[in-house]
């Protein structure tokens, strides 16, 4: 599912050295946390699974496709197998519920008839069904939050990036939205949270990778794997 070999990345602005020699895999059906201090690499190391950086050394493979030749074109295609769930929610204020998660499928290219089975679908699976008229400014952050999935969610992809997924919310409903991943993950997909949160991630048994000054100081290497149902 990923793949990094001996990656390094070095900011060629500042000389920084964001990640150092970093060689993981995670393979398809994990939960992984991916945890680490403000400027570990953490983003860095999104940012290269998303194809938004490229690595200065090594190779790295994403869904078989290897990242560090992958032409412009190709890109959109990495992506589409990724669900990206943000810290600020990135909703569209003048859109409801129903409206933010449909647009997803839209922008992909899926038919109205698709769209009108899917995205209730996927609500009641995020538990917000009721809210589908409802727009962003009425909802609270976890209820956001659980938007931001729905629409991660929506196109069915192989993989589930959420990028500090808690930051904005309660600490109450940053557990509930973990444990919504978990139940995410028991259905197949594979799951990649990364946070600065360690109390919470200690509240889950699942594999922990730690980052610190751009190289993995730690694995726990525990991990469950499942087969799609």
């Amino acid at each position: 599912m990923i793949e990094f070999k001996n990656v390094s990345k070095v900011y060629s602005s500042n000389g920084a050295h964001a990640l150092d020699n970093v060689s993981l895999n995670i393979e398809k059906g994990e939960f992984v946390f991916i945890v680490g201090s403000s400027g570990a690499g953490k983003s860095t190391f999104l940012k290269l699974i998303m194809h938004e950086e490229t690595p200065t050394r090594g190779s790295i493979t994403v869904n078989d496709m290897h990242l560090e030749k992958m032409k412009r074109r190709k890109v959109p295609y990495l992506r589409r197998t990724m669900g990206i769930v943000f810290q600020d929610f990135r909703l569209i204020s003048k859109m409801t519920v129903y409206e933010n998660v449909a647009f997803a499928m839209r922008c992909v290219g899926k038919k109205n008839r698709t769209i009108k089975k899917r995205v209730p679908y996927i609500l009641d699976l995020v538990g917000l069904k009721d809210k589908a008229q409802d727009h962003p400014s009425e909802l609270s952050g976890g209820e956001q939050q659980r938007v931001s999935l729905a629409r991660a969610l929506v196109n069915n992809p192989a993989m589930i990036i959420a990028d500090e997924p808690t930051g904005n919310i309660d600490p109450e409903m940053s557990y509930e939205i973990i444990e919504l991943l978990s139940e995410i993950n028991k259905r197949g997909t594979t799951v990649l949270v990364v946070t600065h949160e360690h109390e919470l991630v200690k509240s889950f048994n699942k594999r922990v990778i730690t980052i610190e000054n751009g190289r993995v100081i730690s694995d726990s290497g525990e991990k469950e794997t499942f087969v799609a149902i």
